[in-house]
């Protein structure tokens, strides 16, 4: 029997185990199951396959045509008499190779990978937004169980106190143990102060537990405070170097800048030469009635140079309106950059303030335990007065709060300091985890579809610009 009960104890102990969630769990849950983001790596595969569309510039365009045509008016000769007519059938396979384009294809291709890589960039800042709403969460989860823990102890030392209170007023005892009806009024107000901030506590687990489910992907279970994030820098100046270089936001405009760049460049190779060759082979016959051996085979061949010489100002516009486009790009690299600064710089104090006051906390909480203690000791003696104990439960439940705020807002910092370096990803806080490779999805479409012509032509139009 006693066996029994011991292996019902393990397994009650193993399930409990098995329900805690660590931060890294939530986190691996929130990277595969946020819609969010799964929808924004849809969308970095789509931007991908700009890259695959602008190299089909490179490619030979082949298709089957198939006609049939019928036709039967008078001649337009005012001196010739009677009708025309015309009766044929064609079918031919048509084929179309752009040989030079002056750069147009090529700068076109940059501007693509350019922006694939910006969308890669934006992806990162997806993830590390996620993320820094999944850790925010989960903080907010224990911090407001822990304030709830906190408000329910604080309710239950109060009704033992206005118990004890009353007791003494209404029993009275020696002049240094009574206590006046003052007393009693002062104690059951403390209570009723502590039944309200129970309640509102409960309201904000409560939301907190709603917003955990909505960022995670699943309820919360029982939560293990964190030591701290992994990756943090160690000093200042390294993480504000790490920003300038890692920043997704950064690296974001600056990607962006290449594409804009790139876009200037499509639109000054349009005053360029292009150089196109196309050939066509089928036959062609009698369409109706249809006789076989009537049909022949036609083969036509064609080279086309196009040198643009006016086009009413639209390219000459283009070129301005690429050129602003391509300064917007610059200004938001300097402004990307300024906002990381500044963010590093204000996360860092707050880590740092936020360890300080976790220090000061604990002190604090500790010395407040001490305090309430020896004062509900004295009490009993009637060296102490209800004020003195109902003061010092105040101080200790408000130092309660303001460490279970400080562990909060130092884990929420931290995270924001490792999202401003941009080391807020998945192979960060979830190296065990698989995860989705942004990079490999913009090298595979840039070989996507390839064939031989490519790299000649590629390597000809990007010489000739």
């Amino acid at each position: 029997m006693y066996r029994f009960i011991a292996c019902l104890a393990v397994a009650g102990l193993s399930a409990h185990a098995v329900q805690a969630q660590t931060l890294q769990d939530a986190l691996a849950h929130a990277y595969h199951s946020s819609p969010t983001l799964l929808g924004e790596q849809a969308n970095q595969r789509a931007v991908t396959e700009n890259s695959v569309q602008a190299r089909a510039g490179w490619r030979p365009t082949v298709s089957v045509n198939m006609d049939a045509n019928y036709q039967q008016g008078p001649y337009t000769n005012a001196f010739a008499l009677g009708s025309y007519t015309s009766n044929y059938a064609e079918g031919y396979v048509a084929a179309k190779q752009t040989l030079y384009s002056f750069g147009h294809t090529a700068n076109q291709v940059r501007a693509a990978d350019a922006r694939s890589h910006a969308e890669a960039h934006a992806l990162r800042l997806t993830e590390a937004q996620i993320f820094t709403s999944a850790i925010t969460a989960y903080m907010n989860v224990l911090r407001d169980r822990s304030v709830k823990d906190i408000r329910q102890a604080d309710l239950d030392m109060l009704h033992r106190q206005v118990q004890l209170t009353t007791s003494r007023y209404t029993l009275g005892g020696a002049p240094t143990e009574q206590v006046t009806k003052t007393d009693v009024e002062q104690a059951e107000t403390r209570r009723h102060s502590a039944e309200v901030a129970l309640t509102q506590a409960r309201a904000t687990l409560a939301a907190s537990e709603a917003q955990f489910r909505a960022v995670i992907g699943e309820e919360a279970k029982k939560l293990i405070m964190p030591v701290g994030l992994p990756g943090l820098p160690s000093n200042l100046d390294q993480a504000l170097k790490t920003a300038i270089q890692s920043n997704p936001q950064l690296a974001q405009m600056r990607a962006t800048k290449s594409a804009t760049q790139a876009d200037l460049d499509t639109a000054r190779s349009q005053w360029g030469p292009e150089i196109q060759v196309q050939g066509s082979f089928g036959t062609i016959g009698p369409g109706s009635p249809f006789r076989g051996r009537e049909y022949g085979e036609q083969v036509t061949g064609t080279v086309s140079l196009v040198q643009p010489i006016y086009n009413g100002g639209l390219y000459n516009s283009q070129i301005r309106q690429a050129r602003d486009k391509d300064e917007q790009a610059h200004q938001n690299i300097e402004l990307a950059k300024r906002s990381a600064l500044q963010n590093v710089v204000t996360n860092w104090q707050a880590v740092e303030n936020g360890l300080e006051a976790i220090k000061a906390g604990m002190a604090e909480v500790r010395s407040g335990e001490t305090t309430l203690k020896g004062y509900q000791l004295e009490y009993g003696y009637g060296l102490r007065s209800t004020t003195d104990v109902l003061y010092a439960d105040q101080n200790l439940r408000s130092a309660q709060v303001e460490l279970a705020s400080s562990q909060h807002d130092t884990i929420v910092a931290e995270a924001n300091l490792l999202a401003a370096i941009g080391h807020l990803q998945a192979q960060d806080l979830v190296p065990h985890t698989p995860y989705y490779d942004a990079d490999a999805q913009l090298r595979h479409a840039r070989t996507r579809d390839w064939e031989p012509l490519q790299a000649p032509l590629a390597a000809l139009d990007r010489a000739g610009w």
